[in-house]
């Protein structure tokens, strides 16, 4: 069972009982990370809409409670809060529904297909009164934390002058087995490496950076690339809010392996390459020269998706904000949905004009009442 939660300064209490939405390989690893986490958090229950693996992801996880229907989880009334491990074309009916039944929201990124979709989310939430928050585990790794500081101290590099991020799919097909070949079917809510990946990449960009004031990317194919629809590399430059240049490439065309890939960002008194191995500084000092096996990072006591749990837990009590809520993370589905109007138009885009103009879009969700939509569970990914 979980601990007693610690209250926040406003007398909110972090969520105890969640509904585990999708029995695929987010919610597997969601519930794993609140048994890591084992304080405040609970599974409550676990629902999917596929009986069989329901049953099993149950009996894995010790949960007496199953449920193949939304409306079933929501009328739990051990049930405070959801966390939303669904199709991405599922995810803005089911946290509206969860929003218009009182309750706290954890969503898998990306947070929804398009920013108008994610304002929704975030304008039914604010109008109940319950917190939305994004389980993007990126921003909650060793990486980021060790850049971020960097970045605003200066150590090893100085002012930053410019950076480049190179991000890959791994080698190999772009797509995925089994119950999660939706994932690059558009015609069932999935989409190419941009959206799957890059909004990962650009949540923890933001997060090390800052705001992105224009995206310039362009879309590329190689010959071999076999999913027609499909992004296959975007590639092209950032402008961040403080001026500072970074370019992007995210691909799933080639092979980039891990020290490949990752961020080398440059100084006016040094360089610092750093990948999700660990660190090389290239400059004055000890650690300057360059040479030998990267530096690794500062040790963390909890993996990056027990930390995304906690963060959650102190968000909904009120004890912190945290770096991924709903409005940070509508932010970073800017950037992707700006990229990918930069490279069908040509022209940079400002991701901050999208948000802009949904300040005054009609029929915002969550204004009042109304039937909570009915969604059907499917598995995000399988365990």
């Amino acid at each position: 069972g979980a601990a007693e939660p610690r209250r926040g300064a406003s007398g909110q209490r972090a969520p105890r009982g969640s509904a585990s939405l999708g029995g695929g390989w987010a919610g597997a690893r969601q519930r794993a990370a609140i048994r890591e986490l084992g304080r405040e958090v609970a599974v409550a229950c676990v629902g999917d809409s596929a009986p069989a693996h329901l049953r099993e992801q149950a009996e894995r996880f010790a949960l007496a409670k199953a449920y193949t229907g939304l409306d079933q989880a929501l009328a739990d009334p051990a049930v405070d809060a959801v966390s939303i491990c669904l199709p991405h074309d599922l995810h803005a009916p089911a946290a509206i529904a969860a929003a218009e039944a009182g309750k706290h929201i954890l969503c898998e990124k990306p947070l929804a297909p398009t920013v108008e979709e994610a304002t929704r989310m975030i304008d039914a939430a604010e109008a109940r009164g319950v917190r939305l928050y994004v389980a993007e585990n990126v921003v909650y790794q060793p990486i980021a934390d060790f850049l971020r500081a960097i970045v605003a101290s200066g150590r090893h590099i100085g002012e930053p002058t410019c950076a480049a991020l190179t991000a890959g799919f791994g080698g190999g097909p772009f797509g995925y087995p089994g119950r999660r070949a939706w994932l690059a079917d558009r015609a069932r809510g999935g989409t190419g490496t941009w959206m799957l990946h890059g909004v990962h990449s650009m949540a923890q960009l933001q997060f090390i950076f800052g705001e992105v004031e224009t995206v310039y990317l362009r879309e590329h194919h190689t010959a071999s690339f076999p999913t027609p629809g499909l992004e296959g590399t975007m590639s092209g430059l950032l402008t961040l809010a403080s001026g500072l240049h970074v370019a992007v490439v995210q691909t799933c065309e080639t092979p980039a392996a891990r020290h490949l890939g990752g961020y080398l960002i440059h100084g006016d008194r040094g360089s610092i390459r750093a990948t999700a191995g660990g660190y090389t500084v290239f400059g004055a000092g000890p650690e300057g020269g360059g040479a030998g096996e990267p530096h690794p990072y500062p040790a963390q006591a909890l993996s990056d998706y027990a930390r995304e749990i906690a963060a959650f837990a102190d968000h909904v009590a009120g004890r912190a904000e945290g770096p991924t809520t709903g409005r940070s993370e509508r932010r970073s589905l800017a950037i992707v949905q700006a990229g990918y109007e930069s490279a069908r138009s040509g022209q940079p885009v400002d991701p901050r004009a999208l948000r802009a103009a949904l300040t005054s879009l009609p029929g915002r969700a969550g204004r009042g009442g109304g039937q909570a939509p009915v969604v059907a569970m499917r598995s995000k990914r399988p365990a």
